[in-house]
């Protein structure tokens, strides 16, 4: 995550009102003045900065609602300015509060300028990548059936007699399927693997296109079934999962580049850990029952 990213997560109305502050101290450098709240001003050009900064999925939403953005920054310089009256920056737990904020910013800035900034991934990587991980890539196999429901093992021992002496398949279904389906003749449509109940799938899957199964039981009741189609795992092209690849091959990279400049931290600094103090600390804590209480000191029985 870019640093700015950070700001606006970690800290908002602080990285809000710090900029609009140092706005407010040099107007002539910062061009034509947008709004002035007291002796803060936000400025036109930092404003359309504010914008341009934002994730791609709010800046088409805030450019068309402009007004209500520019008041949200006021509001928030309003509230940043009644804190510092009352010397809430001055407040000890508000203090440390900034202080973590502060190591994780110029943390994420070095994570950014040593970690992130270095990734690079070439087309040929890509490649690579999409040839040993093709299955992941292949859309899944579908299949098309058509069912007749019943509620009893007798009437669906009676179908499967009709169907044998050659009656429609989807006739039946019309006629005497309890199941929803059977105004379109028992028609599911198209459904990929694991959508429908395990031991309906497994019937399906072991059918041919316009085979029909035996009688099939589940929870619903039992199931003739028909297979009309079935469409094959197909290779999705390497364009229309470009990105994806890159996110992929960028995690990797990310995670790779992390623990290296970890590995060269730890190479070249000193680090004791007193692992004794640590078992005391262990043996010191207070204990905690199954109830997520302490327990009962036997002595108060």
């Amino acid at each position: 995550m870019h640093i700015k990213n950070i700001l606006k997560i970690a800290v908002p109305v602080l990285i809000i009102t710090w900029t609009l502050t140092g706005c407010g101290k040099t107007p002539e450098d910062k061009g034509v003045v947008l709004a002035s709240i007291g002796d803060s001003t936000i400025t036109l050009s930092d404003f359309n900065d504010r914008i341009a900064n934002l994730p791609d999925r709010y800046r088409d939403v805030v450019k068309k609602r402009k007004d209500e953005f520019l008041q949200e920054l006021v509001n928030d310089t309003l509230l940043y300015q009644e804190a510092l009256r009352k010397n809430l920056h001055k407040d000890g737990e508000v203090q440390e509060m900034i202080e973590e904020a502060k190591r994780k910013i110029i943390v994420t800035r070095l994570l950014k300028d040593e970690v992130d900034d270095r990734i690079e991934i070439t087309d040929e990587e890509v490649r690579e990548f999409y040839d040993k991980n093709s299955e992941r890539y292949k859309t899944p196999e579908i299949m098309r059936v058509s069912h007749i429901l019943l509620l009893s093992r007798e009437d669906a021992e009676g179908v499967v007699e009709e169907l044998s002496q050659g009656a429609s398949f989807e006739d039946l279904a019309r006629a005497k399927s309890v199941d929803p389906t059977a105004q379109r003749a028992g028609d599911i449509g198209y459904f990929p693997k694991g959508q429908l109940m395990p031991d309906f799938e497994e019937a399906c899957a072991g059918l041919e296109v316009g085979e029909v199964s035996g009688i099939v039981k589940t929870k619903l009741g039992y199931h003739v079934i028909k297979l009309t189609d079935r469409k094959e795992p197909e290779q999705v092209p390497i364009e229309k999962v470009d990105e994806d690849i890159r996110s992929r091959i960028s995690a990797i990279k990310r995670q790779e580049a992390f623990n290296g400049l970890l590995d060269r931290l730890r190479d070249g600094t000193a680090i004791e850990v007193n692992e004794e103090l640590l078992v005391v600390q262990e043996e010191q804590a207070p204990q905690v029952d199954a109830d997520g209480g302490q327990p009962e000191d036997e002595t108060e029985k």
